[in-house]
């Protein structure tokens, strides 16, 4: 099937969660696109809300009932999941997908959760399917970078990625992931496995086209998981903006930090710092991420800039879903650079990428 014929088969693919902030915007990218999804949820009056305006169909099903599931996805090529926290939704829906007979992609931007959908490419496999994490902002953005970085150094010993979403919107979904990442504690890729860390215990600054300095600290981002798969790199770190001050307290209260997790002062800094609380204001938002990687003596450092995060990642899902619905993309389990290759997450409007390296 032809990208064209994909983005007209009326049966091509399924939202889940279309009625939340993020899934509102993928709504919205998929009909510009020419999409007509089904749209599948927990809400039928909300669905219908948002399905009767723009003709669209759409069927109820619960999380808790994977027969409801599989049912109302059956007759469609692949199913999208905008919906967090993904460690609660990504295993149901995906089960549900495999049993349907559909490919599946989501957004996921929790490591455990990203894991867990790379270990089932036998299943994927097995079924001639495709299963896509990440196929957000951040993951699409850093694992291809990151594969550009260490094509260049000739496959690179160690990576450290640095993250700055800028979102002019405000997510509940996201905001929850969020929290629920950086309760979960520190993670870095040491010797080629997650290995627990003190959350901010590795503090570093990048340096912005401008000629500007942003300090970063370490976090237990699906980044991490998402450029091991797509690079084989055994050393990686990734991080958030955070001062160096803010990382060090935060490395040191990390024990503690589920409990103070609940104190919504504690959850409004903690967002503001990563970028996801809608903090861009009437500026306009720019996303950025680096990746910078060695081999011996030699480095490389890949710069890329893009838009607002969220409008960005509704970009990258639906492209991702095109690509899936046109036969685009290869069976098993994958994040977007092995799904769609390293240079996918060019084909998004506004992004621009450049590199330095010094052999």
């Amino acid at each position: 099937m032809s990208l064209e014929l994909a983005n007209d088969h009326p049966n091509a693919w399924a939202l889940f969660g279309a009625t939340g902030v993020t899934g509102q915007m993928v709504l919205e990218q998929a009909m510009q696109r020419g999409h007509r999804p089904l749209l599948v949820g927990r809400d039928p009056q909300r669905l219908m809300a948002l399905a009767a305006p723009r003709g669209l169909e759409f069927r109820q099903a619960n999380l808790a009932d994977p027969e409801s599931l599989a049912v109302a996805l059956k007759g469609r090529r692949a199913l999208l999941n905008v919906a967090g926290p993904f460690s609660e939704t990504g295993l149901p829906l995906i089960r549900a997908a495999l049993s349907a007979g559909l490919s599946y992609a989501d957004l996921n931007g929790e490591a455990p959760a990203l894991q867990r959908l790379l270990d089932m490419d036998g299943e994927a496999r097995r079924a001639g399917l495709t299963l896509v994490g990440g196929a957000g902002f951040g993951i699409a953005a850093s694992d291809g970078l990151a594969a550009m970085v260490s094509e260049a150094l000739g496959g690179a010993d160690w990576l450290r990625i640095s993250v700055a979403s800028d979102s002019a919107h405000d997510s509940p979904a996201v905001a929850e992931s969020t929290l629920a990442v950086l309760a979960g504690g520190g993670r870095e890729i040491i010797d080629g496995e997650v290995v627990r860390r003190n959350l901010g215990r590795r503090r570093w600054r990048v340096l912005g086209a401008d000629g500007s300095r942003q300090a970063f600290a370490s976090a237990p981002l699906a980044d991490l998981v998402g450029a091991r798969h797509a690079t084989g790199v055994r050393q990686i770190v990734a991080g958030v903006p955070m001062p160096a001050s803010q990382a060090a307290v935060l490395s040191v209260i990390a024990p503690v930090l589920p409990a103070l997790l609940k104190i919504p002062t504690v959850r409004r800094q903690i967002l503001s710092s990563s970028g996801h609380s809608g903090v861009a204001g009437l500026r306009a938002p720019v996303s950025r991420v680096w990746v910078e990687g060695g081999r011996g003596d030699a480095r490389c450092t890949g710069r890329l800039e893009g838009g607002e995060g969220y409008a960005m990642a509704a970009e990258i899902a639906v492209r991702a879903m095109e690509a899936i619905c046109g036969g685009k993309a290869p069976i098993g389990a994958h994040t977007p650079a092995t799904a769609f290759g390293p240079d996918f997450i060019r084909s998004v409007n506004g992004v621009r990428i450049n590199f330095d390296v010094k052999p």
